[in-house]
């Protein structure tokens, strides 16, 4: 494991034993708390939690909110009943966010992941907050498609996605018109394609623990 992840464990460490999943924020937060909003990929949209592709297997969301509650998070997720509207989405977990910022919670101690379509509603709620404090990270959900390449997108956004992934995610142009804080694209190299999001994998998984960890 890399030296930085380590020192992020290090850091989470003293919250560890306060991660634990929600559907929705808790009503009292605790300010030294570490919070991540975890938007899942499309495939989960009303499903039981473990849909299956043929051509990427078990979409493993349990097991990721598991991982990111065991490094000591505070998650926010749930299995969203439609994406018709991810606009109207992003506007719900802008206003939770809000509720947060409210309650005392910096936002460096806020985090956004999404994945596919979660990071299609990601890039909406980055572009309806204006604050450079917030972390994102797009999980192969940068796509080459209107209206979202046109948002404007603040805070720090990293963009992960495979080399392998047959959808055209063009990072370079969200990042060319927004007004970020911070940005950073990486592009991995696992043979996984759109499968990399479907489970926990170092590849995408330890780099957003990086990013998050870069926001003290």
């Amino acid at each position: 494991m890399k030296p930085i992840v380590l020192a992020l464990l290090a850091l989470i460490g003293a919250v560890r034993g306060l991660g634990e999943v929600l559907k929705v924020p808790p009503a009292s937060p605790d300010p030294s708390g570490r919070y991540v909003f975890y938007l899942h990929g499309g495939v989960v949209t009303g499903s039981d939690g473990r849909p299956f592709t043929k051509e990427f297997g078990p979409y493993e969301y349990r097991a990721i909110l598991k991982r990111f509650s065991d490094d000591g998070f505070v998650v926010i997720s749930e299995i969203r009943p439609d994406d018709g509207d991810p606009g109207r989405y992003a506007g719900k977990v802008a206003s939770w966010i809000s509720q947060l910022r409210k309650s005392g919670v910096s936002s460096s101690r806020i985090s956004v992941v999404g994945a596919s379509m979660g990071g299609v509603i990601a890039a909406h709620v980055s572009a309806l907050l204006d604050d450079p404090g917030i972390s994102y990270v797009i999980l192969a959900g940068l796509y080459d498609d209107e209206p979202e390449r046109s948002l404007v997108l603040h805070g720090r956004l990293l963009s992960i996605h495979d080399e392998a992934d047959t959808h055209r995610i063009v990072p370079g142009a969200y990042f060319h018109r927004s007004a970020l804080a911070q940005s950073r694209s990486i592009v991995t190299k696992t043979g996984l394609g759109h499968g990399l999001i479907y489970t926990v994998q170092s590849a995408w998984y330890d780099a957003t623990l990086n990013w998050i960890a870069g926001a003290n």
